[in-house]
């Protein structure tokens, strides 16, 4: 039983790292490290116009912040929302 187990592990284990990492917003214009810079520059634009939108209401900058990353041509994957989470930009 336990050989089987091990495996099975290191397999789940394996599966649910690379789903973790993947990011919910992608941009048809950019790839590797310049998605990466793109997506800091604009979602901390989309922070800030959110937040100073809606200060007390998270649910409305929330709405505000995917409306404005909409706006700069960003696209939220919803599929498998449950089990993904967006990194902070690096």
């Amino acid at each position: 039983m336990r050989t089987i187990v091990t495996p099975l592990f290191v397999i789940l284990a394996a599966t649910m790292l690379l789903v973790g990492c993947s990011k919910p917003w992608t941009h048809p214009d950019y790839s590797g490290r310049a998605l990466d810079r793109q997506f800091k520059t604009d979602s901390l634009k989309c922070e800030v116009v959110s937040g100073e939108a809606h200060p007390l209401d998270k649910h409305k900058q929330l709405k505000s912040y995917e409306m404005c990353m909409s706006d700069l041509g960003w696209i939220h994957n919803t599929e498998g929302k449950a089990i993904t989470f967006q990194t902070k930009p690096r």
